[in-house]
């Protein structure tokens, strides 16, 4: 973004932001002045290395498991205790999956699924909602996910149903906020240079396969999944509401 520090004095909360995409996306709102709230589930490590990209306490680190409702609640309560009340961006970006046919998934693990993909978005966003309501201001970025348009597989069938809903959901979030100058918008990224992701590529010739299905033969950095949360969130993003934005390269 060429406007540096144009998020200086905003609070934005980035949830899964210890890895991929999120670390990113924390990283870019930091340098672009945010205080963020930077959530993550088990890796404190990767969480504590964007403390080197923020200045003067600009930043809080929150570990939270978003399986649990109680756990959930109890990490907005921090948030909103350190942010003093304030929130101006808040980013769905944590997820969950565990590649397993759907003839051996459990009740527990679709479960599992939904509450971290659906559940925890809902109950951060309605939370997030009157505080922005409130100001008639305010940015909800929900991140999903382009494999499940093509109907993922077997493998993947309760990840790519969880998306599908957050999608919906976004739509209603999107109706209701829009009085209020609350926007909410979803980014479908396609396939990105994550640690997850490049770790189903292990074999070169799968990787250079899974890239000739990319027409622009190549999977995305982190970074342009971020550029697009950015500008969503900057005042030139401020007459997209209700809007599915795929980041897929032409996917």
């Amino acid at each position: 973004m060429q406007n540096k520090k144009q998020f200086k004095n905003k609070f934005v909360l980035v949830t899964g932001s210890s890895s991929g995409i999120g670390f990113q996306i924390a990283k870019d709102f930091l340098l672009e002045g945010a205080f963020v709230g930077i959530h993550y589930h088990n890796n404190p490590n990767g969480a504590k290395k964007l403390q080197k990209f923020a200045k003067n306490k600009q930043c809080k680190i929150f570990q939270s498991d978003f399986s649990n409702t109680d756990e959930i609640l109890s990490f907005w309560n921090k948030f909103i205790l350190w942010s003093k009340g304030q929130i101006d961006v808040l980013v769905n970006n944590a997820s969950f999956v565990k590649f397993i046919s759907f003839e051996n998934l459990s009740e527990e693990e679709w479960d599992k699924t939904f509450h971290v993909n659906l559940k925890a978005p809902f109950e951060l966003s309605r939370a997030a909602f009157p505080i922005m309501c409130k100001k008639k201001s305010g940015r909800i970025i929900n991140i999903s996910s382009g494999g499940w348009t093509y109907g993922g597989n077997k493998n993947t069938f309760h990840f790519g149903a969880s998306k599908a809903a957050l999608e919906s959901m976004t739509m209603a979030f999107a109706k209701i906020g829009a009085p209020h100058n609350v926007l909410v918008n979803v980014i479908r990224p396609g396939a990105t240079k994550t640690p997850g992701h490049l770790q189903r590529y292990p074999n070169p010739e799968n990787f250079s396969a899974r890239n000739n299905l990319i027409p622009l033969k190549r999977m995305a950095h982190p970074s342009e999944i971020s550029n697009m949360v950015l500008f969503l969130a900057s005042a030139k993003g401020s007459f997209i509401t209700n809007t599915i934005i795929k980041v897929s390269g032409g996917e």
